[in-house]
């Protein structure tokens, strides 16, 4: 399983059980990152899926598949995203990371990766550090967020995160 798409779908996807058993599976996402929905579609195909991209209301876009196999893997991966995320490896945590913050991440002055989940940004914050890169979760309203906001842990993040959230801001 692609660990860039699992992050991203842990951010923003969707799993439905539907009528006759048809297993959904979606990720939506504004019109403004069109570009990260195109790199989950590109994915999905690559991966053998047959994957519809199509506009719904709001200014969002959403790229949907009809897969068990797919619907079965990211059911998994919601009942414990926790476990999924210490499982991995070095390289597929980055990925995971870059998915997840192109779902929940924002790009300002500082980077943000915002979700109601504390113990997963917990692990992310301490495999960030790992890193080297200076984190710290804080509260907003009923949600958390990982804050990294000096220079040269921005700068650790870039090098280390492949998004394409940010990679829209360094070129």
């Amino acid at each position: 399983m692609d660990q860039y798409l699992t992050g991203l779908f842990v951010g923003d996807g969707s799993i439905h059980l539907g009528k006759n058993w048809k297993y959904q599976v979606w990720i939506d996402q504004h019109n403004r990152n069109a570009d990260i929905l195109k790199k989950a579609a590109e994915i999905l195909q690559k991966e053998g899926f047959n994957v519809c991209v199509y506009k719904i209301p709001d200014n969002k876009i959403r790229v949907y598949v009809c897969a068990k196999r797919l619907f079965t893997e990211f059911s998994e991966v919601k009942k414990n995203p926790v476990n999924h995320f210490l499982n991995l490896n070095e390289n597929d945590k980055k990925e995971f990371v870059a998915g997840f913050f192109d779902a929940e991440g924002t790009v300002t002055d500082r980077f943000v990766i915002y979700n109601g989940n504390i113990t997963l940004l917990q692990a992310i914050e301490k495999f960030l550090k790992k890193l080297g890169i200076v984190c710290y979760i804080y509260r907003f309203g009923k949600i958390f967020g990982i804050q990294i906001y000096q220079k040269k842990s921005v700068e650790k993040f870039v090098n280390h995160i492949k998004c394409i959230k940010i990679s829209r801001i360094s070129g």
